[in-house]
């Protein structure tokens, strides 16, 4: 201890400095360095297993940073114009059809279709060997997108643009849903119409258009209207199964520029089964007809014979009633046998859902009529004709309707 007045050593336990004899002040022995130092708890050190999750953490949290980041991108414009280019360039037709993002009813636009309408057009872009991103651009209030490429060929270098539009979902319920707008309205029409008679069936491409499709304010009474909400724009094979047991198979160019079609007869898209149904239905009417003026029948006698589900068939019984007329009240001559010998169809059609069928016939005929001197002459002749005959069909048969144009002159020389 020292003297706190004068500094000088003092002796142990004195109670005055023995140098300037100024009292000792009580001081506080000091503890050894040792005992001065804190008491320092040691840490327990951290498990392997925290250390392993904490790690695991940490991983998880950049990686779904960086997932978010890259989904993101592959999601929008840049992504999704950047993938449709990739697919244009490589001709890999899934991939064009994945960048459609088609919603709703794909019953025609299907990935399979796609492949076939892709493997029919040309694709300009599979020569390009090179691209790079040039910039992007928003529209209509970022609802759509232009994303311009600068390409290069073994020949030449471009730029493009490939526009993108902004749907109303969303992918993975997070990221705006972005699909590429040319090929879109390049590719699929929207709302194609199908007009056919009315009670006929219809297929496209071997698919049956089914009652969901009937659009009944577009139908009226004489025509079904088939609204097909979405189809590729290609060459589409329609069959049309007409209440009358004709099958009507037309090939059909669908485009943005052709979205309707309505279903006709035609001698043309008729099976050569059918052709050959019609000249012997032909043939039946047109003999049955001159069969009843030979035996003398007028309208009420054979009207019975004509008669189906309680139609009205002024129209036939005119025609029927001129040539009786003609035939036996106000001639000369008689028939007494007629036949039909061929029978060619020259025309099929459609008027007010009935089937009008044109054919042209050759027959022999036996005439007896009265000389000038009174004497009775027979004649064989032989000739050819043409009428229209207008049919319903009733229990999978052929009505006749209406005939336009029988023979009422056979010749006597």
């Amino acid at each position: 201890m020292y003297c706190g007045e004068c500094g000088a050593k003092l002796k142990k336990g004195a109670t005055f400095c023995g140098e300037c004899g100024a009292k000792v002040k009580e001081q506080k022995e000091e503890k050894p360095e040792e005992e001065k130092k804190k008491v320092v708890k040691k840490r327990k050190p951290m498990a392997k297993k925290t250390k392993i999750l904490l790690g695991v953490l940490v991983v998880v949290v950049v990686a779904l940073v960086v997932a978010f980041n890259v989904l993101q991108n592959r999601f929008g414009p840049e992504g999704v114009a950047t993938e449709y280019l990739e697919a244009l360039i490589s001709n890999n037709a899934d991939r064009i059809y994945d960048s459609l993002n088609l919603d709703g009813d794909t019953t025609f636009t299907t990935k399979e279709a796609f492949r076939e309408v892709f493997s029919e057009s040309s694709n300009s872009y599979s020569d390009i060997v090179n691209y790079k991103l040039l910039d992007v651009t928003y529209g209509e209030g970022e609802l759509s997108a232009t994303v311009r490429f600068q390409i290069a060929t073994s020949d030449d270098e471009d730029t493009i643009s490939i526009k993108v539009v902004k749907n109303s979902g969303k992918n993975l319920l997070v990221f705006d849903s972005w699909q590429v707008a040319n090929i879109s309205n390049s590719l699929v029409v929207k709302d194609y119409q199908i007009s056919v008679p009315k009670n006929a069936s219809v297929s496209v491409n071997d698919i049956s258009l089914e009652e969901k499709y009937l659009n009944s304010e577009k139908s009226n009474d004489e025509l079904d209207v088939y609204v097909i909400p979405q189809i590729f724009a290609s060459d589409v094979t329609i069959k049309t199964t007409l209440p009358y047991g004709i099958d009507v198979t037309e090939e059909v160019s669908v485009s943005s520029y052709n979205t309707s079609h309505k279903t006709d007869v035609s001698l043309d898209n008729l099976s050569d089964d059918m052709v050959s149904k019609l000249q012997t239905q032909v043939n039946s009417d047109i003999t049955k007809l001159y069969q009843n003026i030979i035996a003398k029948s007028d309208w009420n006698a054979v009207k019975e014979s004509y008669s189906y589900n309680n139609v009205n068939l002024s129209s036939l019984q005119e025609a029927y009633v001129d040539l009786y007329e003609d035939l036996v009240q106000d001639s000369s001559t008689t028939l007494t046998a007629f036949k039909v010998t061929n029978v060619t169809i020259t025309d099929v059609s459609l008027d007010n859902g009935r089937l009008e069928v044109s054919a042209k016939y050759n027959y022999d005929y036996t005439l007896n009529y009265t000389n000038y001197n009174d004497e009775v002459q027979t004649k064989n002749g032989s000739s050819s004709y043409s009428s229209t005959l207008t049919y319903d069909y009733f229990e999978d048969n052929f009505k006749l309707y209406d005939i336009y144009g029988a023979v009422s002159y056979f010749s006597r020389y």
